[in-house]
């Protein structure tokens, strides 16, 4: 089964700017499947032009951030999967 973009629904996502680059923490559910966080760094480009790698290795501040918003993202995945 090949990957189809329409099905993938993104549910809630939230967003930690740190100069020109983010860390977004995204819910997202595949075809009604159940909820999965998926977490993706974006960052500007000298052309300005957005682009995103590997998440690697968080910052101090990006795993409080991380922790300060985990229950809140535990919470709407449970939430997600008991209103299927």
């Amino acid at each position: 089964m090949a990957y189809d973009e329409k099905k993938d629904i993104l549910i809630k996502m939230i967003e930690m700017k740190q100069g020109d680059s983010s860390l977004h923490f995204s819910v997202f559910s595949y075809d009604g499947g159940e909820a999965k966080l998926q977490i993706s760094r974006m960052f500007q480009k000298k052309d300005g032009t957005a682009s995103y790698s590997k998440v690697g290795r968080l910052t101090k501040e990006e795993v409080k951030f991380f922790l300060d918003h985990s229950e809140g993202i535990l919470e709407l995945i449970n939430n997600f999967e008991s209103s299927r």
